[in-house]
């Protein structure tokens, strides 16, 4: 199959509005085209300088790779002379073709632009034209950038067009933020420019902080003054009042710059996708009555992105993926929060060299990074699975394996810088698919979870290769007494010394399937207690000359040489888990599932590669009658972990539902049956538990623990606390301190 043209786009703030509109017309336009997109995206704009983005902006070194046919370059995205030569300077060694988005003319490269001046002139005569209002002044951006130069023209137009005066006052640069919003509102307000009846601003950000600015001293918009913005951005909409904005045909820009681009590079015209032009979008801050359709739309984008944004923030993904020792470990957790990736296709974690030996040992202080350097994906993940990589080294300067692969169809990954201040582990990439689309901004703190856990693991791993030869404990795990998956490690590459010939190896993996929903249904001390029990049956379960370990948090493994074990172990054990129903020492009847992968010693086998090709390969699987009942259960048990955890949050039974795809009365019919409880009882009985936790361990005041509680009636707090204990939280802090 012919290789696909590679085009790279260079680009950052990709969640922004603006900008996630011009990837959504290159990529459809790319698609159409039949060619791969390989977006290089910090995840930084370099406002400012520090140690951290002077590391980040390393990852522009794969503009070098030979894979690329040629590039689209936003430079407006980017801030300060010291990126901007740094990335041109990258651009002109690669010998490329480079085309520009709305940018001035270059001495080395093309531009393609949006019709900005058209565009705004269009939404000054609705404030001229709709409204009736002459005196009217524009804010605009940078002078001397061609956006913000070609919005001012149009303004100028505007006003000629009409017979209305304006000089120098009436109209100010900027700077695209709020700096400049702030700067004019202050010479309004103090008198030192008459005011104005309107104002047109360069851009929503700008139209928002002015209208907060007026509004702080008094000034009434749009009453007293009309004030519109620029881009259509979400945030505009749900201001208050929302903006009344135009939106920039962004996705028409992408679209074109790449056709200009594929021209260029192949000589040849490409099909057109079709057009998507720009047009005014009616908010309040003019006058007019905004579009309800689209508050509605909005609204419901904002309910989706919170629910996700719960997930990150209140899960334990951090805690998590840094309580790892090793590369593996670290990846196998973090397959857990894939999940928390917006409509995520595929996801590849590409780690360097440098890193994996300075995590092994050879530790480094300083780890920098280079287009050619060699790099091996650690996670490899589709949306619906875990794919399983080569596990061998490749070079950046290959990008992705992804783009070099035989495929059916054109792919597009946004690829961003893995870092931590001045040391560069390698670079995450992440595809949507088929879906346009670009990553949203709680990808950020996704991100930046992985980069803090990734320095841990690099510390642990560093320390814990120092010492092992030395603390034989550490080939221990500390809760089940079994070897951990470094004593594994240890345990098998002795075990292939002692080999004198080759022989077949049965490597098999008991999962607990069901712990994490015990977790979330009873706890942590109740999980390790289970799983310390499991354990202990499964080493009862295994012969000599096995090995047996924790490979994970929640998996066990045995490597055998003997034959025909599966079904051996899941009878022994499934026989130990429903006895334990019975027994004094508790019982620890859960899910759990066994994979089995078989393979010679003579086989270049990653111990790593074939524990997780069996826990793939699931041979047998032992479910409590409970947990296939309903599949909804372990949806339930994780809301009511996450309300446990918060209940001071305002709960809403209706986007619960909403979220669960269920509706309000079936959801709570089945989370009574499945808890003894409603969710509003359990609410109520997690808020009660919190404050009590409060009383007894702070000197806050009862109203500020009512607060703290979810309670925005102080009386209504102390009734359900009465009704609960019996007594006032007052009295019960008392009897607490007396006893």
């Amino acid at each position: 199959m012919k290789q696909r043209i590679l085009i790279g786009v260079i680009i950052t703030e990709c969640h922004v509005d603006f900008q996630s509109e011009i990837m959504r017309g290159i990529i459809s336009q790319a698609f159409r085209s039949n060619c791969d997109i390989a977006i290089i995206s910090p995840l930084s704009n370099f406002y400012a300088d520090s140690a951290h983005k002077d590391t980040e902006k390393s990852i522009c070194d794969l503009i070098l790779s030979q894979k690329f046919d040629g590039f689209l370059y936003d430079r407006n995205t980017f801030y300060g002379e010291k990126v901007h030569k740094y990335i041109d300077e990258l651009l002109v060694l690669s010998d490329k073709p480079v085309m520009l988005l709305d940018s001035s003319d270059h001495k080395n490269f093309e531009t393609t632009s949006a019709d900005d001046c058209d565009a705004f002139e269009d939404i000054t005569d609705h404030l001229i034209d709709v409204h009736g209002l002459k005196r009217i002044y524009c804010l605009t951006g940078p002078k001397k950038a061609f956006v913000a130069e070609e919005r001012l023209k149009g303004y100028f137009n505007s006003m000629k067009k009409h017979g209305l005066y304006y000089d120098k006052s009436y109209y100010q640069y900027g700077d695209f933020w709020t700096e400049s919003a702030k700067n004019l509102a202050e010479k309004i307000i103090s008198g030192e420019l008459e005011r104005p009846e309107a104002v047109v601003c360069g851009n929503d950000v700008s139209a928002i902080q002015l209208t907060k600015s007026l509004m702080a001293h008094g000034i009434r918009i749009p009453e007293d003054i009309a004030v519109t913005g620029y881009d259509a951005s979400d945030d505009g909409y749900r201001a208050s009042p929302s903006i009344t904005s135009y939106e920039r045909p962004n996705f028409q820009l992408g679209a074109e710059a790449f056709r200009r681009l594929y021209r260029i590079i192949t000589g040849k015209l490409c099909h057109k996708i079709p057009n998507e032009k720009g047009a005014l979008r009616i908010g309040e801050s003019c006058g007019c009555k905004e579009n309800r359709k689209m508050r509605r739309s909005i609204q419901r984008e904002k309910s989706i992105n919170s629910r996700f944004e719960q997930g990150i923030l209140y899960d334990d993904m951090l805690f998590d993926i840094t309580n790892a020792d090793n590369t593996d470990i670290f990846a196998d957790k973090l397959d857990n929060y894939t999940y928390l990736l917006y409509k995520m296709s595929h996801l590849r974690i590409c780690i360097t060299k440098s890193y994996i030996e300075s995590s092994q040992g050879q530790y480094s202080d300083k780890l920098g990074f280079r287009c050619g350097d060699e790099v091996k994906i650690v996670l490899a993940k589709s949306a619906v699975k875990k794919e399983c990589g080569s596990g061998e080294y490749f070079s950046s300067s290959e990008i992705l394996p992804d783009f070099s692969a035989e495929k059916s169809y054109p792919s597009a990954f946004y690829i961003s810088p893995l870092h931590y201040n001045d040391n560069f582990f390698g670079y995450i990439a992440i595809s949507f698919g088929k879906n346009p689309m670009a990553f949203r901004s709680l990808y950020y703190q996704w991100v930046n979870y992985v980069n803090v856990a990734l320095e841990q693991v690099r510390i642990k791993s560093a320390l814990s290769h120092a010492v092992l030869n030395n603390n034989k404990a550490l080939l221990y795990d500390s809760l089940t007494g079994l070897f951990s998956r470094s004593g594994v490690e240890k345990e098998f590459s002795e075990h292939l010394a002692a080999e004198e010939k080759n022989c077949t190896l049965d490597c098999i993996t008991i999962e607990l399937v069901g712990i994490k929903r015990i977790y979330y249904r009873s706890g942590e001390e109740n999980c390790s207690r289970i799983t310390a029990s499991f354990a202990s049956a499964l080493k009862e379960c295994t012969r000599e000359n096995e090995i047996c370990g924790m490979w994970s948090a929640q998996t066990l493994c045995i490597i055998t040489i003997l034959k025909d074990r599966v079904n051996e172990i899941y009878s022994e054990l499934h026989s130990k888990v429903k006895e334990s129903r019975f027994s004094e020492g508790g019982n620890f009847n859960v899910d759990f599932s066994i994979g089995l992968f078989t393979f010679n010693t003579s086989e270049n086998i990653d111990l790593g590669e074939a524990m997780y090709k069996s826990t793939v390969n699931k041979i047998i699987s032992y479910n409590i009658p409970e947990s296939s009942e309903n599949p909804q259960f372990e949806k339930l048990c994780m809301l009511r972990s996450k309300i446990k955890k918060d209940p001071a949050f305002h709960w809403n039974i209706s986007e619960i539902a909403d979220s669960l795809y269920l509706s309000k009365s079936y959801l709570q019919k089945i989370y009574k049956s499945f808890f003894n409880k409603s969710i509003i009882e359990e609410m109520i009985e997690f808020r009660i538990e919190k404050a009590k936790k409060l009383l007894n361990e702070t000197d806050l005041t009862v109203t500020e623990i009512s607060k703290q509680c979810g309670y925005s009636s102080y009386n209504y707090f102390v009734r359900q606390f009465r009704l609960s204990e019996g007594i006032s939280p007052s009295e019960y802090r008392e009897s607490q301190i007396s006893s």
